[in-house]
């Protein structure tokens, strides 16, 4: 018999992303891909009985439309040929090039760039996600090397903040992440990219880190992560320390803005791509 996911896959708008973001941590799904107006999450077949809660609890509490959630058997073989027909190559500025193992050989680096090779999987954070291009984009404008040496990566998914930031100049980075997938999954990017022996990873809540007076911290999850821990993340930065957070609808912005200005942070560069925006803010 042919291996396969189900696939659960769930349309949103404005109103209802973090609705169905919270749904599915609640249900323990931390790895979730985004796609042109929907979300998909990919489950063994013999974790159905959860998706079909998942569903259940979408539709009778968080009041979606049965007609925007479908569940349906995707074959494993498909789900890899379709991902290296579409996953290419990205451009960060002139600085990054994020790439997947199999267009390592094809692969012609404009020069100065700084390769990154990362493969899509089970984990957020491939390079793909408009959110995650935004946040690299900011960094490499942003992070100085000379005054830059220590960064936390919140929420970090397959590590590529924490590679990126390693590969900009920064000396070493703790990186904490709750799902078991991407930290298995970090564990060989790290690797791969050289960069292992300069990043802690940890599983790791926040509230539970210990480690502190970090230069920099970079967020790319949702606004209902993020801003109950911007106390927190706050008290973990240095004075004058640079925060880098994305995952925020643009319905969602002045409210950002808000909360940052409340947290006594100051917003540097605010940019947006699609429904997104990302924000770079420094500690007053």
């Amino acid at each position: 018999m042919q291996n396969f996911y189900l696939e659960l896959e769930i349309a949103f708008n404005e109103k209802t992303y973090e609705l169905i973001y919270n749904r599915l941590y609640i249900n323990g799904i931390n790895s979730i891909l985004e796609e042109s107006g929907t979300l998909k999450v990919y489950l063994k077949p013999e974790e159905k009985s959860l998706a079909e809660k998942i569903m259940h609890d979408l539709v009778e509490t968080d009041l979606l439309r049965a007609d925007d959630i479908s569940l349906s058997e995707f074959p494993e073989q498909d789900w890899n040929k379709e991902w290296e027909k579409t996953i290419g190559p990205i451009y960060i500025k002139d600085k990054l090039v994020i790439y997947p193992s199999w267009k390592r050989d094809e692969l012609v680096l404009t020069e100065g760039r700084i390769p990154i090779e990362i493969d899509p999987k089970m984990s957020f954070g491939t390079g793909h996600n408009e959110t995650t291009q935004l946040i690299l984009e900011q960094m490499v404008e942003f992070i100085n090397p000379l005054t830059d040496e220590y960064l936390l990566d919140f929420g970090s998914g397959t590590g590529i903040l924490s590679i990126a930031a390693i590969k900009l100049g920064v000396k070493k980075a703790v990186a904490i992440e709750i799902d078991d997938d991407s930290i298995e999954n970090s564990r060989e990017y790290f690797r791969i990219n050289d960069v292992e022996g300069r990043i802690k990873l940890y599983q790791s809540d926040l509230k539970y880190l210990t480690e502190t007076g970090f230069d920099v911290i970079a967020a790319n999850i949702i606004k209902s992560v993020i801003v109950p821990n911007l106390k927190l993340m706050s008290t973990k930065l240095k004075p004058n320390g640079k925060l880098f957070v994305t995952g925020i609808l643009k319905e969602e912005t002045e409210e950002m803005i808000s909360e940052l200005t409340a947290h006594d942070f100051r917003l540097i560069d605010l940019r947006q791509q699609a429904e997104w925006s990302a924000f770079y803010a420094i500690k007053k």
